[in-house]
């Protein structure tokens, strides 16, 4: 088996969710009558202290369903540069009748002035965070940066959206309750898959208006899922069972952080690396960001390049401790090579 650093939304299934699959009791979502995703929604917004939420197939579906809900023609819609929404969720296709701008967090754990003075001078304005910070290297928005940007947002009669698809991640690191967090947006999207290891599902949670609007949106799209207890049974089992669990992703990042970070030809910047995610730029000499990524590869190690000059490892639960050391092994060795 290779070991796998590209994403943690390819964590396997616990024996416990594949028997909350077989037994899921089922219905109708089309018609709200799935108690398995009637429950699943429920224990969600309690979670993160909002009146209501609805199952979607994956956050990317969240968040489209987000800025669908709370935004009209004309409105306004900020988004950070390198965040999953801007680079990966090709909302702006979805909304071309509504004006996109780009701004940029600090490594994902600021944002200037500027930008939110920009923001409340536009119509209805949408105001897009994202915590943890993916392209950033799963870096946490600090909670008083939250604060700030929802109150200032506020004032606009704005609304936020927080892509919290990793945020369990930034809840367990910092200790901060996850309700805490989503009190300064208006509406959320956790991803139930990523690290939690449901075999899929995301959640996005909001006013109760809100998610009745992003339900005729998820029907229009033909995203609507009859008897999708099937996917809301272990999306439950992983809300229950999987969030602490997360900590040892953590650590194991910061040791494989540690351990890269001592070899020649490579730059980590390990002030970045806060949860489960590790960004490795290499400067060798002779061998691309590219080049090492297809040598792991054929090692049976399978990384992402995420821009060309950067080379990603997450950790999730199918990375085991025995694993850093052979990673560390054939990396060097890789590096050594001509």
């Amino acid at each position: 088996m290779p070991i796998d650093y590209r994403t943690d939304s390819g964590t396997l299934p616990t024996e416990e969710m594949r028997q909350a699959m077989y037994n899921a009791r089922l219905g109708d979502d089309y018609y709200g009558e799935d108690p398995s995703v009637n429950l699943l929604e429920k224990t969600a917004a309690e979670m993160l202290g909002k009146e209501a939420a609805i199952l979607t197939t994956t956050a990317t579906l969240g968040n489209q369903l987000a800025l669908l809900s709370q935004s009209r023609e004309g409105s306004d819609i900020w988004v950070e540069k390198m965040s999953h929404i801007a680079t990966h969720d090709y909302t702006a296709f979805l909304l071309p009748d509504r004006r996109f701008h780009t701004y940029e967090a600090h490594n994902g754990r600021s944002v200037r002035d500027d930008d939110l003075a920009a923001a409340k001078k536009g119509t209805q304005p949408l105001f897009c965070i994202e915590n943890t910070h993916n392209r950033h290297g799963g870096t946490i928005l600090p909670l008083s940066e939250m604060k700030r940007i929802h109150d200032q947002i506020g004032q606009a009669a704005g609304c936020v959206h927080l892509d919290g698809s990793r945020l369990f991640n930034a809840s367990v690191a910092t200790g901060v309750p996850i309700n805490d967090f989503a009190a300064c947006a208006d509406t959320v999207v956790l991803c139930l898959c990523k690290g939690l290891s449901a075999p899929a599902g995301a959640v996005l949670a909001g006013s109760r208006e809100t998610i009745r609007r992003a339900r005729r949106w998820r029907a229009k799209m033909g995203a609507a899922m009859p008897q999708a207890g099937i996917i809301a049974a272990p999306a439950y089992v992983a809300l229950k069972k999987m969030i602490l669990r997360l900590a040892q992703d953590h650590l194991l990042a910061k040791q494989l952080a540690a351990g890269l970070a001592e070899l020649p030809g490579l730059f980590v910047d390990l002030s970045l690396v806060e949860t489960n995610i590790v960004l490795v730029h290499p400067a060798h000499s002779l061998k691309t960001a590219g080049q090492i990524r297809d040598e792991l590869g054929q090692a049976g190690i399978l990384v992402l390049l995420l821009d060309g000059e950067t080379i990603r490892f997450v950790i999730d639960r199918n990375i085991a401790p025995q694993d850093l050391p052979i990673t560390l092994e054939v990396m060097q060795s890789i590096l050594k090579s001509n």
